[in-house]
């Protein structure tokens, strides 16, 4: 299907769905469990949703091994050159528009905290929507109280340096078992992770909307039998 609506222009409709109108956009489409992210991947506090395309970066572990530090200047000159290596996609962030961007990370699952406190504000400062990542994320109390948007597979207070290293920036990835292609749409709320093909996903909103409208004409008028007031669950198109 040739695209029609501009990459703001379908952001803003998906922003407004529910990632189950979105996951049942799909199904309709024959893309069953496609794109569907393991449901180890949590977002760090209720009520997180974003969706955006996808940056991608991938973690490997090192083949080299940390050497015990006699000083806290080498500690710091060493986790540096870790941290060198590892946040290469970092640096790369910082050449780039990276404005409604998801940034992805494939770290295979392992518990080091690639994502933390201090640089989810400079992502979050950089425009990007939110960040996914197959590992961990630490300084958790922090980042909620920053309200930096974080899915991830574990929670550490592991670093990455004398772990990880880099492995690749942009490239087709592996995350939560769903394969990642740079500017594949990732989708995020409360219930978990959907990654939409980005030539696939017109076609999967014009069903979640038709599917979002059956769902709010039903509920409202189950709230007006119960004597609910409406909210804004009822008219997310307004």
């Amino acid at each position: 299907m040739a695209t029609t609506m501009t990459d703001k222009e379908l952001l803003a409709k998906i922003r407004k769905l529910r990632l189950a109108d979105l996951s049942d956009g799909m199904d309709a489409l024959g893309l069953v469990n496609v794109g569907s992210m393991s449901t180890e991947m949590r977002p760090l506090r209720p009520g997180i949703a974003f969706a955006g395309f996808a940056f991608t970066a991938k973690l490997v572990p090192s083949q080299r091994k940390g050497q015990p530090c006699k000083t806290v200047e080498e500690y710091f000159e060493a986790n540096g050159e870790w941290c060198s290596d590892a946040y290469s996609f970092s640096r790369q962030i910082d050449k780039e528009d990276v404005t409604d961007r998801v940034l992805v990370i494939d770290m295979g699952g392992y518990p080091g905290g690639v994502l933390g406190s201090d640089n989810m504000l400079h992502y979050k400062a950089k425009g990007m929507a939110g960040a996914v990542v197959d590992g961990g994320c630490r300084d958790s109390y922090e980042c909620n109280l920053e309200e930096v948007d974080v899915f991830c597979t574990k929670r550490t207070f592991h670093h990455v340096s004398f772990r990880m290293s880099n492995g690749g920036i942009n490239v087709p990835v592996e995350c939560a078992g769903v394969t990642v292609n740079p500017g594949d749409v990732i989708c995020a709320d409360d219930d978990g992770v959907l990654v939409i093909p980005r030539d696939r996903a017109e076609e999967v909103v014009e069903f979640a909307i038709a599917i979002l409208e059956a769902d709010q004409k039903a509920r409202a008028a189950k709230y007006k039998v119960l004597g609910m007031e409406p909210d804004y669950t009822l008219n997310r198109f307004a």
